[in-house]
């Protein structure tokens, strides 16, 4: 029970860090640009099309509120969503983030529009404001996810194999481990496909403009979607020393250590109704995974740490291994 307290404040804690750090963001934001008024055009540039150039204007005096309530409403509906699932660590930094981002490209790009006049507002440029806002998003996520992930516990933990789990029957002296794949969902591939299809076309079209900013931002993220599409296809290992799961050889998707697991079993998930999609993901139950396509996956149950999921090619051959070298561990810590 005191865990289960523990945990859940630590989820509150992140989810209102985060919510002020969104709230700063949004107000803060639009009060910068609000301090510069006086040297606004009337009408300034909203939107920049793929070639870098201005197509859309609207009124200065109608952004401040409006700039405001939309860099927080998406952010905070992420908290919410964050709180109901049990995934405030998670959903906080990507929430904190996305308003920085958002905050900087849309309060940003007006604010370098000081001391223009009507005639120059056309060819207004945000390329200055994405590449910023890219730096600043990334940096909060990454800061926000170091100070609230959930610390790596190698306590041991008391050993809960169920009775139904799979197991083999092999003489004790027989070196186990087992080898195999994460088994890929088809329909990851397709939207990871055109997720970098649509970052990478409008690249080409952004250099030939001179729209650079743009078209490094967009670059960057085209590479880190066809990395993370390649890492889904993990090496996954089940061994005297735990579970491991790498990609890339240097993408270390999942480590847990053979003291932290109290058993193993089969489950069937579903990664759009389970997890919310594929990835390194948290579950709308509390669970977290890699999850790479539906059908079976190997459950590993971490105690209070939570069960950890992965699937695999063969989800039941992995957790009859695993069970089979945790009973082995449990008879030897018994002798000794």
């Amino acid at each position: 029970m005191t865990s289960r307290r523990r945990i859940d404040r630590s989820q509150v804690t992140a989810t209102l860090v985060s919510a002020l750090i969104v709230i700063v963001a949004a107000v803060g934001g639009s009060l910068l640009l609000w301090s510069v008024r006086e040297q606004l055009p009337e009408v300034v540039a909203t939107h920049w099309g793929p070639d870098g150039n201005a197509d859309a204007f609207r009124p200065v005096a109608e952004l401040y509120v409006q700039n405001a309530v939309v860099v927080a409403v998406l952010p905070l509906f992420l908290l919410v969503i964050g709180l109901v699932t049990r995934q405030g660590r998670v959903m906080g930094p990507i929430s904190a983030a996305t308003a920085v981002f958002m905050s900087v490209v849309m309060n940003g790009s007006l604010w370098l529009q000081r001391g223009m006049t009507a005639e120059q507002v056309p060819d207004a440029s945000f390329d200055l404001a994405m590449v910023v806002a890219s730096i600043a998003a990334a940096a909060v996520g990454v800061l926000g996810w170091l100070v609230f992930r959930r610390p790596r516990s190698e306590a041991p933990v008391p050993l809960n194999i169920a009775s139904n789990a799979p197991r083999l029957l092999v003489d004790e002296a027989v070196t186990l481990a087992w080898t195999g794949r994460t088994r890929l969902a088809p329909a990851a591939i397709v939207v990871l496909g055109i997720g970098t299809l649509a970052t990478v076309i409008p690249v080409p079209l952004m250099v030939a403009s001179g729209n650079w900013g743009s078209a490094i931002v967009m670059a960057l993220l085209a590479v880190v979607i066809a990395v993370l599409g390649l890492a889904m296809a993990a090496n996954v290992a089940v061994d005297a020393r735990g579970v491991r799961a790498r990609a890339l050889g240097f993408i270390p998707w999942a480590d847990v250590p053979m003291q932290t697991i109290a058993g193993a079993t089969v489950k069937n998930v579903n990664p759009l109704g389970d997890f919310g999609g594929w990835g390194l993901r948290a579950g709308f139950n509390g669970e977290r995974g890699l999850i790479t396509s539906g059908g079976p996956a190997l459950r590993i149950d971490r105690g209070d740490q939570g069960p950890f999921l992965i699937t695999l090619s063969d989800a039941e051959a992995a957790a009859a291994t695993l069970n089979t070298l945790l009973a082995r561990r449990e008879g030897h810590d018994e002798r000794q």
